[in-house]
């Protein structure tokens, strides 16, 4: 087993067996709009994280910048501690720094600026994006250092808010997104492989016998190109079926009609010389009974019963070559369609035979179609039409194709015996399993008619597998 077909027999996203091409399209759309969706939740945490971490200690760095630098500044006041008061004050309402003043025991008091209050958020998405607070203790100057200790501490939560405003506007913008694309696939996906249930219903009724069956050519190219295909494949086989029941009929009628030329032929060529012999058979035993027998009378019974005997022979081996025609090919095809011409100008001496064949074996069994295709013709000229002369060609073009061509000028055939006759429809069928053409029309520069076979070589030997000799059913 290859490696890509082991990868789309374990992959999760291939299509399960019982499972249909739009449900399997949908769900792998729709499982990596999934994953987008919380890629972009965990990119955004940590956007947010990151936010968070970096605007609250630039806020805290400042504020302590600040304040030491106003410390120094008040360290020669009248009031010292009332400016650490008002110090503390300057920072009510800081969104990100909370300030403390902070007096040494035994006083212990501790003086805090007011933090802004922060929009609600759950406490879970807060403990999940704050970090531990941040104390920062900034000791008094020397003058100063009795007074107490200064302190700023990070204040996280308005800045959380801000975050989860963003997160919850960033997720009902994805979510949508995702709902739309996964709405708009549904759609399209539907739409374009609407045809595929029928299509499927019509293979399966193709696949019953039904050759009548037709898809609607809609959808998109590829699908529309897939039903009219199988429309055509419909038609053809529709085609064939007919031309079956064709040659079944044809079948049955020229067996009926060789067994009614057999009986004939016994009946009328036959049958009286065995009655002839046994009629000369009793006549000579009758003198033989007799006391003194004619010699010269027996005689010629005996001469009468031999030729009878040999008149009788010569019509069984007439009777079996119409049965099982001999075909020699061990010398060429020319020459056995030379012997093929010659038989048939012994029982026609009045009609011409033109014959020009190649000297180009095709091989023993494309030399057999070929014979069977030259009788076959030849054959049907005689049956259907009085020819005067006939022409046979058979030839090698260019491309090492065969060209076989039978020309007569009888009176030609009628259009409906173009594409009825048992021997013309076998013979199509025969070329066509060859990958080959068959053109069979009435001659155009006079009366009478032309069979025009190309065969191409290769693929005949290709297509044909020898098991049947193709002559004998011309």
């Amino acid at each position: 087993m290859s490696l890509r077909r082991y990868i789309g027999l374990v992959s999760p996203f291939g299509p399960s067996k019982s499972e249909s091409l739009s449900a399997t399209l949908i769900r792998n759309i729709s499982v990596v709009l999934a994953l987008t969706l919380i890629f972009s939740v965990v990119l955004t945490y940590w956007q947010a994280a990151n936010k968070v971490e970096t605007e609250v200690g630039a806020a805290l760095s400042i504020a302590e910048k600040t304040v030491r630098k106003v410390i120094q500044e008040i360290a020669h006041d009248e009031d010292p501690r009332l400016q650490l008061v008002r110090l503390v004050r300057v920072f009510d309402g800081n969104r990100h720094v909370r300030a403390t003043f902070v007096e040494p025991e035994p006083i212990g008091a501790r003086v805090s600026s007011f933090v802004a209050p922060a929009e609600e958020l759950p406490e879970w998405f807060y403990a999940l994006m704050a970090r531990p607070a941040e104390v920062i203790r900034i000791p008094l100057p020397d003058g100063l250092a009795n007074f107490g200790t200064f302190e700023l501490e990070s204040e996280q939560r308005g800045e959380v808010g801000e975050v989860w405003d963003d997160f919850l506007l960033k997720l009902a913008m994805l979510t949508v997104f995702c709902a739309l694309v996964a709405t708009l696939v549904y759609i399209t996906v539907g739409r374009a492989l609407e045809p595929l249930p029928n299509l499927s219903k019509a293979f399966e009724q193709l696949g019953g016998g039904d050759y009548s069956v037709r898809v609607a050519e809609s959808g998109p190219t590829e699908l529309a190109k897939l039903c009219t295909g199988f429309n055509e494949m419909a038609d053809r086989l529709g085609l064939m079926e007919k031309r079956n029941q064709q040659l079944n009929e044809q079948l049955v009628t020229v067996q009926e009609e060789e067994r009614a030329d057999l009986a004939r032929d016994l009946h009328d060529e036959v049958s009286p010389f065995l009655f002839a012999a046994d009629v000369d058979a009793s006549s000579i035993r009758q003198m033989a009974d007799r006391d003194v027998p004619d010699p010269a009378a027996l005689a010629a019974r005996a001469d009468a019963i031999r030729e009878a005997v040999a008149h009788m022979k010569k019509h069984v081996k007439s009777i079996l070559n119409r049965l099982r025609p001999a075909v020699h090919l061990e010398l060429g095809l020319a020459n056995a369609i030379e012997t093929l011409v010659v038989s048939w100008q012994f029982r026609n001496p009045d009609v011409t035979f033109n014959v020009d064949v190649t000297d180009r074996g095709c091989g023993q069994k494309l030399d057999t179609v070929i014979h069977g295709i030259v009788r076959e013709a030849i054959a049907n000229a005689f049956k259907h039409a009085k020819p005067t002369e006939i022409d046979v060609e058979v030839t090698r073009d260019a491309d090492d194709n065969v060209r076989v061509l039978v020309r007569d000028d009888g009176g030609g055939l009628k259009p409906a015996s173009l594409s009825s006759g048992f021997g013309l429809i076998a013979m199509r069928e025969r070329v066509t399993a060859l990958g080959g053409t068959l053109d069979i029309q009435n001659r155009k520069d006079r009366a009478g008619v032309v069979v025009d076979v190309r065969l191409p070589i290769r693929e005949s030997y290709a297509a044909f597998d020898g098991s049947a000799d193709p002559g004998d059913n011309v």
